[in-house]
């Protein structure tokens, strides 16, 4: 009697060949006003691929514009459908943020944009770019895109001229002075708000013609300036906006309104009698050219303009720093 018995052969299971993911970090800080090198999980952006046989080879579209999101899964960012590494060659990628009809890639331009800035809220909104190439037999995990930013941040801030609570005490008087110094309004007018922006050749074309203004505070209620001491003031941010590159006409002007309330008195030390009490209010008001402080905004970079108030004539002060602010260049001093 024969026994036959049956032979199986064990083959392993393959992991899935995986897709094409890419990672998402920025030069300086992303997304503007975000003070992080993170590129935020929830902010998608748009991704175009040309893929190259060899390096004589005329380009091919391998990956038409597509949207890529954070993906939990592999904990990277990925397009939708899936795209996978070809076997050899290389594939050039541009990446831009953020997802707008006015945000475009093209094949030999990079991202492109038609950029208007008409109100506070369009000012909000960061314009960054990327690109990187990767060769496809010996790629990255994950496509790492490094974002730089097309606008320029633009920030201003303002304080007390100088410490301006005091109290002087002389022939058994006290003489207080209590002065309150007040920001009612400020806004700047005159800024270019409408351009084009090309990631090759890297550069802005901007229409002159076209300014805007901007409301940088407004309130009835006022803000009230404190300063400990004049050598350390305590400065009070107004806003930090986004804007187009440009250089810097005369007619860019920043006004501003504030008021400084005083309350004047002089008491007797020995019997407490007051001798005088006194409340008034001064309002003041400036119309300065920020291009006296300031040539021009270059894109990637911050720019802070400090407004200082009080009751002798307002000063501005001029800066200059990358976007996280790392190193500060006092503008006309450099």
């Amino acid at each position: 009697m024969l026994a036959f018995a049956s032979c199986v052969q064990n083959i392993p299971e393959q992991d899935p060949v995986p897709p094409m993911l890419f990672s998402a970090v920025a030069s300086h800080s992303t997304k503007g006003i975000i003070s992080t090198t993170n590129y935020p999980l929830d902010e998608p952006f748009a991704v175009q691929a040309v893929y190259y046989s060899d390096a004589s080879s005329t380009g091919s579209m391998y990956i038409p514009t597509q949207t890529v999101m954070y993906n939990s899964e592999y904990g990277q960012w990925k397009t939708s459908p899936d795209y996978y590494w070809p076997e050899g060659g290389s594939i050039h990628f541009y990446a831009g943020s953020p997802i707008l009809p006015e945000v475009s890639i093209s094949t030999d331009r990079g991202v492109e944009a038609d950029w208007t800035i008409s109100s506070i809220d369009d000012a909000l909104v960061d314009l960054c770019f990327a690109e990187a190439t990767e060769n496809c037999a010996n790629h990255s995990v994950a496509v790492p895109l490094v974002f730089s930013h097309a606008l320029s941040q633009v920030c201003f801030k303002a304080r007390t001229l100088k410490n301006y609570s005091y109290s002087l005490s002389a022939d058994n008087m006290i003489q207080a002075n209590v002065i309150n110094v007040v920001l009612d309004s400020v806004k700047v007018r005159g800024i270019v708000s409408k351009g084009h922006f090309v990631q090759h050749p890297l550069g802005w074309s901007v229409d002159d013609s076209v300014t805007s203004e901007f409301v940088l505070y407004r309130s009835p209620t006022g803000l009230e300036l404190r300063c400990d001491r004049y050598e350390n003031p305590i400065l009070t941010t107004i806003n930090t906006l986004l804007f187009i590159p440009q250089i810097l006409l005369k007619d860019l002007q920043l006004e501003e309104w504030h008021h400084v309330s005083i309350r004047s008195s002089v008491t007797d030390t020995t019997t407490g009698q007051i001798i005088q009490d006194l409340s008034y209010t001064v309002p003041r008001t400036s119309v300065t050219s920020l291009a006296d402080y300031c040539t021009r905004w270059v894109m990637d970079y911050k720019y802070t303009f400090r407004l200082a108030v009080g009751l002798e004539d307002t000063e501005l002060t001029a800066t200059l720093t990358d976007w996280t602010e790392t190193k500060e260049i006092i503008l006309g001093d450099e």
